[in-house]
């Protein structure tokens, strides 16, 4: 269903030789690069870290945080396909996300989205958009349909599962008791995990980050995405602090047979993670997890 406030332009291009539709919805060259999460990973700090850059550009108000993940929620919502609900987790841990699709639009609505995007998102020549928004962890195939001729690079930066599991008090709230709810916290991140092996690992325009190493080897870290957005480290090498503070204390205080609840349910894929990307300074109380 086309959004009301769109459907005489839409109309327009419809009638529009096939030619001239073809010149119209090229998108501009645009160089970008997206993190696409996951939620509560450290993307904040990643991000405050990049918009440092001079080649980068943050569309991000003083006084509004989160301005670019709102603006690009509020983007979604007009073309009728607003973000996933996750709700109680309860597909998810039944399903895992086989139902939760990226929207697949028409030429005719690519073209309306891109318009209001480039709007909102345009940058000046030479630089790259810089756009946070982990909501987009889950839309990998919107994302390669929608820039498909653009040069977006994506950064997945991942934390670990059990600090993960109990980030900002979360489980202790919502509708169900709080160890159930950490229970189901902690099945959909490791649903998430499997969704991004079967995804993101594979794309060769993304880039995967450990948190913990952003923390504790920052300039190393901050290097490795520069070059691999081919631009100068110089200009946020100056900048860096040796570390970011890494806090585990949640996981560290929580009682001893949560802990194996949460370790019953993730450990398999946070090995893989750690088999995979593996960590510069190990977290040694998870020794005998």
């Amino acid at each position: 269903m086309v959004p009301d406030g769109i459907w005489v332009e839409q109309l327009l291009f419809k009638h529009l030789p096939l030619s001239c539709k073809q010149l119209i919805i090229e998108p501009i060259d645009m160089n970008g690069l997206f993190i696409v999460g996951y939620w509560n990973s450290g993307t904040t700090l990643l991000t405050d870290v990049l918009r440092k850059h001079p080649d980068l550009s943050l569309k991000k108000g003083r006084f509004l945080p989160n301005l670019e993940e709102r603006t690009l929620q509020k983007l979604f919502s007009k073309m009728g396909t607003p973000f996933f609900d996750f709700g109680d987790y309860s597909e998810v841990i039944e399903n895992g996300f086989a139902n939760y699709r990226s929207p697949e639009w028409s030429e005719e609505q690519m073209h309306t989205f891109r318009k209001m995007f480039d709007r909102h998102f345009s940058v000046s020549p030479g630089q790259h958009l810089l756009l946070k928004n982990p909501w987009l962890f889950f839309y990998k195939e919107w994302i390669d349909r929608q820039f498909a001729k653009d040069n977006i690079k994506k950064i997945v930066i991942l934390r670990n599962g059990y600090a993960q599991a109990v980030s900002k008090d979360y489980w202790m709230r919502g509708d169900l008791p709080p160890e159930k709810q950490l229970v189901a916290r902690s099945i959909f991140w490791r649903k998430a995990m499997e969704y991004y092996f079967e995804t993101w690992y594979k794309d060769p325009d993304c880039l995967t980050l450990r948190y913990e190493n952003l923390c504790t080897h920052p300039e190393d870290t901050i290097e490795t995405i520069c070059s691999f957005l081919s631009l100068p480290f110089e200009p946020l090498q100056r900048k860096l602090p040796e570390a970011f503070v890494n806090r585990m204390t949640k996981w560290l205080q929580l009682e001893p047979a949560f802990q194996q609840q949460v370790i019953q349910e993730i450990k398999g894929v946070q090995n893989r993670i750690d088999d995979a990307f593996p960590l510069k300074t190990a977290l040694e109380f998870f020794e005998n997890t």
